[in-house]
């Protein structure tokens, strides 16, 4: 009702659209449109509703029709951040998150993307608090709850030079460096204390963040073991990290490296029209060679797979020997890379990867090549 009090003779209830609903999930807000699941069919889909008025059909989008194949039916957990532009989704007792990410300008959609995360046990149950993605694990009998930080906040893990760097690992841990002992005999630092918590079987490291005036530890990383210490389990450090000046303490950030990758789509020619694109698939195009522009950036490799030839990976580090200033932190604050091709748009892959602390921001890419539409006139 409008203006009458509300009563059964005065309600009114009005139509707008009739879609399959996943009622294992909630309907979320996005801020100015609505958005929620639908899985009917094999795959499921994420539909998002716009223009929704008192009368009339709003308009209804399936955003997720460029995954449309891998979206499993099964999805029944959900949480949404309109602040950080996006939505996490995940099925209990799998491995995998589901994330939905968008940047919105007025009225207009600029940009979306999918994205996953593999987890290291099976999710329970998960949701948004403030900036921050919490959660709960399983792995066999052990219940932990991880914490994803969206938006750097006072407890992440960062690295401190001349800006601000956040430590790219999972299920990170932060150690005073009092907890550290040399061992002379071996040529290693130990690390006293349990490491029950690093009982995983992928590649650990250590990395030192200054908390002195001396920061002669800043950003010092190395790959580190775990080792049976008089029964306990402890993580063993190559080299001296020891130190008894207070001046040069410093946290040691301990956790396991992850794989980050990034498949660039195939390359077309693409014509404005209207306010939207289309790509020409019908013409012939020979990509030469290709432009990264790359944010603050550590160690990342470039992989290159081509139809009938050996796949081409070339490794980036962001800073060369001898080229910067002693004991800084190995990141660069820009870098524009140029990868050779020499190869047909659609015979061939491209891959962003990186498995390093460090991290590895994309900017966005470039290219040139030899265009030929085949001297074909379209009517």
């Amino acid at each position: 009702t409008d203006s009458d009090v509300l009563s059964p003779l005065t309600a009114k209830i009005n139509s707008l659209a009739s879609y399959n609903f996943n009622f294992n999930t909630n309907p979320v807000s996005l801020g100015t449109t609505l958005a929620f699941l639908d899985n009917a069919g094999k795959y499921t889909r994420f539909f998002e509703m716009q223009a929704v008025l008192r009368e009339g059909e709003p308009n209804v989008l399936e955003q997720s029709k460029t995954i449309s194949k891998l979206f499993p039916k099964d999805i029944d957990l959900i949480a949404n951040s309109r602040e950080n532009s996006t939505i996490f989704f995940g099925t209990k007792g799998t491995k995998k998150i589901y994330g939905f990410r968008y940047y919105q300008t007025g009225e207009r959609r600029v940009q979306q993307a999918w994205f996953t995360w593999e987890l290291n046990g099976e999710i329970q149950h998960m949701a948004m608090l403030d900036d921050a993605l919490f959660v709960i694990i399983k792995n066999g009998t052990t219940y932990t709850m991880q914490k994803f930080s969206i938006k750097l906040d006072d407890n992440s893990h960062t690295v401190v030079e001349d800006d601000t760097y956040r430590v790219h690992l999972d299920n990170a841990k932060s150690f005073d460096y009092t907890n550290l002992s040399y061992v002379e005999s071996g040529d290693y630092t130990k690390l006293d204390h349990t490491a029950v918590d690093f009982n995983g079987s992928g590649e650990l490291y250590a990395l030192a963040v200054s908390t002195g005036a001396d920061e002669e530890f800043n950003g010092l990383l190395a790959k580190v073991t775990t080792f049976e210490d008089s029964g306990t389990v402890k993580i063993k450090l190559p080299g001296n990290w020891e130190t008894n000046d207070t001046d040069k303490a410093f946290n040691l950030i301990v956790g396991y490296a992850f794989d980050m990758e990034v498949q660039f789509p195939t390359i077309y020619i693409q014509k404005q029209v209207g306010e939207g694109y289309r790509a020409d698939t019908q013409s012939s195009l020979v990509l030469h060679r290709v432009g990264l522009n790359l944010g603050p950036t550590g160690v990342y490799t470039a992989t290159l797979k081509r139809l009938g030839k050996p796949d081409y990976n070339q490794t980036f580090e962001s800073v060369i020997a001898d080229a910067y200033t002693v004991n800084n932190i190995g990141i660069d604050q820009e870098q524009v890379v140029t990868l050779p091709i020499y190869e047909k748009n659609t015979n061939l892959k491209l891959f962003l990867k990186s498995s390093h602390p460090s991290p590895a921001t994309l900017y966005s890419m470039n290219w040139q090549g030899e265009y030929s539409n085949r001297y074909y006139k379209r009517v």
